[in-house]
């Protein structure tokens, strides 16, 4: 995706895509606590309703089809989540119409991660077919760093596909080789800072969610995120982008925070804990729940060590794939493992919702 439609984010793919330690008749609990991270204006409302109206009027046109999806995707992205199905409806007939169009099949790919997160593993194997779309047959040893990002979420969803068809040990034999993979292209390109965070995030996803290995997992997230801390302002400039993705930088610290308390190495997470328990402009809802879970875990600190309960790091359900974009969407406390109880409502909030411009949201040409 263009980094203006989807700036990176791993930990919102990461959290949305598999769930290894649920059965496939475990539902998970419905996002209750979240809400819309804003309310439309009336103009964008309008112009959202108008890009439907055309793809609606002309629903072979792929140009038609794509403007109206990106434009709803990047709108549930924010927290708009009644949005999710109108995105995907005109995403998947612009690919079925443009199957070639890499802008629809990264995006598609990558937004089909907040239908699994909620437990719905349907479209698992529509996942896999965009990407092979996407991909076409590039070896993996000559993809570029896009396509190598692109390809590790293809992987995850044939992960899932095969946990779909109850083929838990072929899954498994996928996890171990997409780790593989991850690890030799972090050590051909061990400068390449995102190369790190994806590498780290996959780690941390996977010692949460398979019951194998889990400890080394940390010990390799933890590892990749701490050269990220160092080297953060050496990350693309769309995942640092404070209008576009204000939490990236709170998410992925509190992450290895969260994976120093399980290596016990409680003065290291001390100090991140300490750092964002203040929140840092633009005031958002995000920071101020991870502020406030920041804080619970200073004073329980070592009460956490060596817990790997605290693995993924929360939030692990559908409200990770909203935090790193949201303004003033509530970060749902569902999946926090937590000592001392927090409540939404206890913790007050200054955000403000993010303005979008009309200009975000582009109108087909006549």
């Amino acid at each position: 995706m263009t980094p203006r439609v989807f700036p990176f984010v791993w930990a919102l793919a990461l959290a949305c895509t598999l769930a290894c330690r649920r059965t496939p008749d475990a539902p998970r609990p419905p996002p209750r606590e979240l809400r819309r991270d804003l309310e439309l204006t009336d103009e964008q409302r309008a112009a959202l309703a108008s890009l439907a109206a055309a793809a609606d009027a002309r629903p072979n046109d792929a140009s038609a089809r794509k403007l109206s999806g990106l434009a709803h995707m990047r709108f549930t992205l924010e927290g708009v989540l009644s949005l999710r199905d109108r995105a995907e409806l005109d995403l998947e007939a612009a690919f079925r119409l443009a199957p070639e169009d890499k802008d629809v099949t990264r995006s598609l790919g990558r937004f089909y991660n907040l239908r699994a997160v909620a437990g719905d593993y349907s479209k698992a194997e529509l996942q896999v077919e965009v990407y092979r779309a996407h991909l076409g047959d590039t070896p993996v040893e000559r993809m570029s760093a896009s396509q190598f990002v692109a390809y590790s979420f293809a992987q995850l969803g044939e992960i899932l596909a095969s946990k779909n068809r109850g083929r838990l040990f072929e899954a498994l034999r996928k996890i171990e080789a997409l780790e593989e993979q991850l690890a030799a292209r972090v050590r051909a390109h061990p400068d390449d800072i995102e190369m790190r965070a994806l590498a780290g995030n996959f780690a941390f996803f996977f010692a949460g969610n398979v019951p194998l290995h889990q400890r080394r997992r940390v010990q390799d997230a933890v590892a990749h995120f701490l050269v990220l801390r160092e080297r953060w302002s050496e990350l693309r400039v769309g995942a640092r982008d404070p209008d576009e993705c204000p939490n990236t930088y709170e998410n992925f610290m509190f992450e290895l925070a969260e994976g120093l308390l399980v290596l016990d190495r409680l003065d290291e997470a001390a100090e991140i804990h300490r750092e964002l328990a203040t929140v840092q402009p633009p005031v958002t809802r995000a920071k101020e729940l991870v502020a406030a879970v920041s804080a619970e875990r200073l004073r329980n600190a070592g009460r956490y060590a060596g817990e790997m309960e605290l693995m993924p790091p929360w939030p692990s359900d559908v409200a990770n794939c909203v935090v790193c974009h949201s303004y003033t969407s509530e970060v749902s406390l569902q999946s926090l493992h937590v000592l001392d109880p927090i409540r939404l409502s206890d913790v007050p909030t200054a955000a403000v919702p993010k303005p979008i411009p009309p200009r975000a949201v582009k109108r087909p040409a006549p």
